[in-house]
């Protein structure tokens, strides 16, 4: 690299930093002991340490994505040429695509984790942090908004996921797979950048209660009663390309004609939903004529963020997921 690049290295616990030797999920290193498990920082990156939470990821809050989201926004205001946030795993395709909702970034944005705690044989964590370094000194990868790095790959955040509770390549996207790889201390692009912005047109503190209900076999409209009764809206992860069963589609139109949003997501981890392939109760056809919105190829965790966040920001549901459901450009 022709300059050096101050890279902010924001810390909120997880597996990557919890203190050995024991496996304690509750002591947790900060972002100043990190710094040195990248085997010292790649050549021409000066790391700027940050702790922002403490936390396994299976206790994050919607406050805390937004804690994390302004110390994100400080650091790219104090003027960081990228921002790395190591996180615990179990959550991380959530934060990443919190961060895509509410950070206005011109600067990469890279979350990474590790899947084996330090005091481990075969740690990943310093060659995850390591990479993710490299990748968010790359001003190329700020026009693919917030990122994970996670064993060299590059996956955008609509689309990662956890495919795996423990092996150390714990991380892909089904719909489409990594958008670049980290290899000799350089990123590599392999596809463009989404075509659209998952950013909200305006953000603030969440406020909004959301559920979230996956269709099984059996799941009536009991269940969707019972969850909306105590939210704001719901978010329901459907069967195939966004069907439920009668009694659960029922319900569903009920609560949405009682003022409350209804997104209908697929439990399907890749895959369109359909607008007018099947008709009858429960159907998609139905679903959508009775005003229920459909979030595209989001998976139902990050639909219901973008519920969460949009709406306690003041935007109407139609209006974060339109017709088309697919990124505002």
């Amino acid at each position: 690299m022709s300059s050096r690049r101050s890279i902010a290295l924001i810390a909120t616990g997880g597996t990557i930093s919890v203190a050995p030797p024991t496996a304690d999920a509750q002591r947790h290193d900060g972002a100043g002991a990190l710094t040195p498990h990248a085997d010292a920082s790649p050549e021409g990156i000066d790391v700027v340490p940050r702790d922002a939470l403490s936390s396994s990821s299976r206790r994050m809050t919607p406050g805390d994505l937004w804690t994390l989201a302004t110390a994100v926004t400080e650091e790219i205001a104090h003027g960081r040429d990228g921002v790395v946030v190591t996180h615990g795993t179990d959550t991380l395709e959530e934060t990443v695509y919190a961060l895509g909702l509410l950070v206005d970034t011109r600067v990469p944005v890279v979350l990474t984790g590790a899947m084996r705690s330090p005091h481990l044989a075969g740690p990943d964590g310093p060659a995850n942090v390591r990479a993710a370094l490299v990748a968010a000194a790359d001003p190329a990868l700020a026009r693919y908004g917030p990122t994970v790095v996670f064993q060299d790959e590059v996956h955008v955040a609509r689309l990662v996921t956890k495919l795996h509770s423990t092996r150390v390549a714990a991380f892909g996207s089904p719909a489409a797979g990594p958008v670049g790889f980290v290899a000799e201390d350089r990123l590599e692009l392999l596809l463009g950048p989404p075509p659209g912005t998952d950013l909200l047109a305006r953000t603030g503190p969440p406020r909004t209660r959301v559920g979230l209900l996956h269709a099984a076999t059996g799941i009536d409209g009991s269940a969707a009663g019972t969850i909306a009764s105590d939210v704001d809206a719901l978010v329901v992860a459907a069967l195939g390309a966004g069907h439920v069963s009668p009694s659960l589609g029922e319900a569903l139109v009920r609560i949405a004609d009682a003022g409350k949003p209804v997104v209908i997501t697929s439990r399907c981890p890749d895959g369109a939903l359909l607008s007018h392939t099947y008709g009858g109760a429960g159907s998609e056809t139905e679903l959508r004529r009775a005003g229920l919105h459909f979030a595209g190829m989001l998976s139902a965790p990050k639909a219901r963020l973008r519920t969460l966040f949009g709406l306690s920001a003041g935007i109407p549901a139609g209006d974060l997921f339109p017709a088309s459901a697919r990124p505002a450009r």
